[in-house]
């Protein structure tokens, strides 16, 4: 029938339209394709020269990491400070201390409520590392960062109010009356056998 007779308008479909949504289908299915062949790509040059080592180490001491300018040993000790007996870690963590029975040496028993001089480091985890007014201290990196330390291990460190020193790797010389009592956390997770809640502390060089 002829359209201008009937009145009926007519849709004619040029090749040219049916070439451009076949081409469109084509695309729309190898999209997923071509992103799984990108993927690939990058993935094989990520891994082509081998694992990548960080570009730095961690800035502060933690479990299983020791800086290699960290000390093991303390530098020698100056003169006790008059009045103060000079105590180390070789007597505090000594011993195996039993949580339930609480008992200690006589010997670290009669250090409680003295004037002593300790040598030791600042456990890492500290949350101002520029800014600390209470850390715990530990006989050696090699206590602090590997491991768990025992509470015979650790002597909670308390500056008074107005106070605070840094953190550093080098060994502190801190300066007050020890009190032989278990130090708790809220939860009652037993921190620490030692505390001075008074300290002064100086770094040693």
């Amino acid at each position: 029938m002829d359209p201008a007779r009937s009145g009926t308008p007519s849709t004619i479909r040029s090749p040219t339209s049916k070439l451009e949504r076949a081409l469109k289908r084509a695309s729309l299915l190898a999209l997923p394709g071509l992103l799984l062949a990108i993927a690939a790509a990058l993935w094989l040059a990520r891994d082509r020269d081998g694992p990548r080592a960080p570009e730095s180490p961690p800035p502060m001491a933690g479990p299983g990491y020791l800086p290699t300018e960290a000390p093991l040993i303390p530098p020698p000790l100056p003169s006790p400070h008059k009045g103060a007996i000079s105590v180390d870690f070789s007597t505090l963590a000594g011993f195996e201390y039993d949580a339930e029975a609480g008992v200690v040496p006589d010997e670290v028993a009669a250090l409680d409520g003295r004037l002593v001089e300790l040598a030791g480091v600042m456990y890492y985890g500290v949350t101002e590392p520029g800014h600390v007014t209470e850390f715990y201290l530990m006989p050696n990196h090699l206590v602090c960062c590997f491991g768990t330390p025992r509470p015979n291990d650790t002597v909670e460190v308390t500056l008074p109010e107005g106070e605070a020193t840094h953190y550093v790797l080098q060994y502190y010389l801190v300066r007050g009356h020890l009190a032989v009592e278990p130090v708790y956390d809220e939860q009652g997770y037993l921190l620490a056998l030692y505390s001075i809640p008074d300290a002064s502390v100086a770094i040693l060089e």
